[in-house]
């Protein structure tokens, strides 16, 4: 049935999702190259990055993710491609300083010439 095979993509974006998160934290660079889109941009606070930039600021220690805690997420389809919104806290260490923020990340999933799901736009927008 057309619910079903919905829960089965919702199932697969959401555990793709839960594997970047587990790469970033993890500083596994295979992994995140596997799962994020070649073309993927990554809007921070302070600014936007590519995905090879991304890796390199996860791999240079300039934010390391220690810890994720999931709140909440939804998730809709448009066609082939996936959104999650994600209300989370997320402990990281920014610049030598660790420090919790409070935020609803936005990603995008969309197949790649393969037809694979691959983040294609991580944004991070503050709570308040």
């Amino acid at each position: 049935s057309q619910k079903t095979e919905r829960g089965k993509n919702m199932d697969k974006v959401l555990s793709i999702s839960r594997k970047v998160w587990k790469a970033m934290e993890e500083k596994d660079e295979h992994a995140l190259k596997e799962l994020i889109h070649k073309e993927a941009e990554f809007v921070h606070m302070s600014r936007t990055l590519n995905r090879d930039a991304e890796i390199n600021v996860i791999l240079g220690n300039d934010i390391v993710y220690k810890q994720v805690k999931y709140i909440e997420n939804s998730i809709r389809t448009f066609g082939t491609t996936e959104i999650i919104l994600n209300r989370l806290d997320l402990v990281a260490i920014v610049k030598g300083n660790e420090v919790e923020n409070a935020f609803v990340v936005t990603e995008l999933y969309t197949p790649d010439n393969d037809g694979e799901l691959k983040l294609a736009s991580l944004a991070f927008t503050k709570r308040v």
